[in-house]
């Protein structure tokens, strides 16, 4: 099973930047275990993290909740806030390679002297290069509504993901929103996919959320694993 954290931080970044190396590590030992899909920060229109999103590869729920509760940024009062939910990921169509070269590692993208995993905050990426993007949706609570507007949606998603733009989606198990990784040049490109989805036409995403997303740490072995 796989469980999406998506947490936010507090204003005060030196509990953050306190944390960060804790951070880091116990994420590390997470995916050397096993339990991390895949995570690094969420940032900002000015490029500054404001949150996290970890994908962990777990059990049971009481088992998510455990990791996150555990991890160093929730125990020194790092983050303000999370969203714990179950993802049905249906698209499994991963280019595991294209996802892995958009690591951020130290000698690429941010300075040698900053840790390269989940939580840090690196420099901007190159300014031609596709970067990842996290749409965080909602759905509304009219399941007719979605459940007519389905069909054209997956049409839709699949035919980004052949061109490339959507990495990995699929909705959350109580069908009350979805995530949805796209890869972009830019966040107006990322908020093209979205406008032309079929679930934004329909009303269906009663709102969404997204945010560029810096990939610190990935196990691709959990990738295509349920």
């Amino acid at each position: 099973m796989k469980f999406v954290n998506y947490a936010t931080y507090v204003q005060d970044k030196g509990k953050v930047n306190a944390s960060r190396a804790e951070h880091v590590a116990y994420a590390d030992a997470l995916r050397k275990h096993d339990r991390l899909v895949m995570g690094g920060p969420l940032l900002d229109d000015d490029g500054h993290a404001r949150g996290v999103l970890l994908i962990y590869q777990v059990a049971s729920q009481q088992e998510a909740e455990t990791l996150v509760q555990s991890d160093p940024f929730v125990l020194q009062g790092a983050i303000a806030d999370y969203r714990l939910a179950e993802w049905a990921v249906l698209s499994r169509n991963v280019d595991v390679e294209s996802l892995a070269a958009k690591l951020v590692t130290a000698d690429r993208h941010a300075p040698s002297k900053e840790p390269h995993a989940s939580g840090a905050t690196p420099v901007g990426p190159d300014a031609h290069s596709a970067r990842l993007y996290v749409n965080y949706a909602k759905y509304v609570s009219d399941h007719s509504r979605i459940l007519r507007a389905r069909p054209a949606h997956r049409s839709y998603a699949q035919a980004i993901r052949a061109k490339g733009a959507l990495i990995i989606a699929g909705p959350f198990a109580d069908d009350s929103g979805a995530l949805l990784i796209y890869q972009a040049k830019s966040k107006d490109e990322a908020m093209a996919l979205i406008s032309e989805d079929p679930y934004q036409a329909e009303g269906v995403y009663e709102a969404t959320a997204l945010s560029e997303w810096r990939l610190f740490g990935l196990n691709a072995g959990l990738i295509e694993r349920r």
